[in-house]
């Protein structure tokens, strides 16, 4: 590159001194003749610096060609050893796929899947339950596991199903339910209609309505209420391994015995809760029923005691009361309506006993 420049530079002196010489017109057949003789040897000069200039150029095409020829061949060979371990990986792969197969014919079948969280804390404590010296909790509702199972159960067929299953169970997300507010200190007189008593909301306004946990030293265990009460527990937790399974999965159990004594000095026991945690697929939950939710204070109001839907009209639902002597008639309360999905004609309120509610620890 060096040599090109100094080329270049020469011919750039060269044409500009001939630029530069004295008006010919004014030279006389002495001075024309060395002139040309000045020119000539330019001329010459200017071959020659073309002639290198070329053989440069041709020099460094020849470079760049066998560089392009170089990184084409350092390419294809790239290519062909990638090929090679391609193959070679696919094998392995086929091998491992056959090696899975062949552990899933054993008794003691293990799940491939990887979308376990590690850092769930329910997830943790399932397979290791550590002491707890000093920890606190909120429950976080996360899915609800709606309907019943229900098939015939015998060998055969009947009128009605011939034999087929009538009922499946679904595992929804919180999010497919809207929460219902009851106003607090509604009316129930005459011609007062529902739609003017109640408020939606979402799944935060229900996990804020729940209580907090707290554990001190591993022992003590606090259940702290919206309302500033407690109840505070001694605790122990167990995994359950026999017939009484999950599907084949052990069952973590956490027994809360109150505190509280009767008069006679004997523990009030029926006031003992029991909690059960189950593994689904591959998270773990807390299960708790409609009757475990009322023992939490979560005033959770039955359909069939409270409010029943009789009729829609242009899409607006109106409703009435009913059973009113089974419940009071100013307090607040939550029932829940299933959001309407693809698959559904419209969204109906439903009965929070049919429901089991899984909950994380967060």
């Amino acid at each position: 590159m060096k040599q090109k420049i100094i080329i270049l530079f020469t011919i750039y002196l060269l044409f500009n001194s001939a630029l530069s010489a004295q008006n010919i017109e004014k030279m006389n057949k002495s001075e024309l003749r060395e002139h040309i003789v000045i020119l000539t040897t330019k001329i010459d000069s200017l071959k020659n610096a073309n002639f290198y200039l070329e053989q440069s150029i041709s020099v460094e095409i020849s470079i760049k060609k066998e560089l392009i020829l170089k990184n084409e061949n350092e390419r294809k060979r790239i290519i062909s050893e990638n090929k090679i371990a391609i193959s070679k990986l696919n094998e392995i792969i086929t091998t491992l796929k056959n090696s899975i197969s062949s552990v899933q014919t054993s008794s003691n079948v293990v799940s491939t899947s990887t979308t376990f969280n590690r850092n769930d804390f329910l997830n943790k404590y399932y397979f290791d339950q550590i002491p707890l010296p000093n920890n606190s909790f909120s429950l976080v509702l996360s899915k609800l596991v709606y309907g019943d199972k229900s098939s015939a159960n015998y060998i055969g067929y009947d009128e009605d199903y011939q034999g087929a299953v009538r009922r499946l169970p679904e595992i929804l997300d919180a999010n497919a339910f809207t929460y219902w507010e009851v106003k607090p200190n509604f009316s129930l007189g005459g011609g007062s209609r529902p739609e003017n008593d109640i408020i939606s909301k979402n799944i935060d306004y229900f996990n804020s309505k729940l209580p907090k946990i707290e554990v001190l030293k591993n022992k003590l265990f606090t259940i702290k209420y919206n309302d500033g009460s407690e109840e505070s527990f001694l605790f122990n937790v167990k995994q359950i391994e026999s017939d009484d399974n999950n599907n084949q999965r052990k069952i973590l159990q956490i027994e809360l015995a109150n505190e509280e004594v009767k008069a006679d000095g004997s523990n009030n026991t029926a006031k003992d809760i029991v909690w059960r945690f189950f593994a689904i697929e591959n998270e773990c939950y807390l299960a708790l029923t409609f009757g475990q939710l009322i023992r939490l204070n979560l005033n959770l109001i039955s359909v069939k005691r409270g409010i029943e839907v009789f009729s829609k009209t242009n899409q607006t639902i109106y409703m009435e009361y009913s059973n009113l002597g089974y419940r009071n008639s100013n307090r607040e309360g939550i029932f829940l309506s299933r959001n309407k999905d693809l698959f559904m004609a419209s969204s109906n309120y439903i009965n929070p006993k049919e429901i089991i509610y899984l909950f994380k620890l967060k």
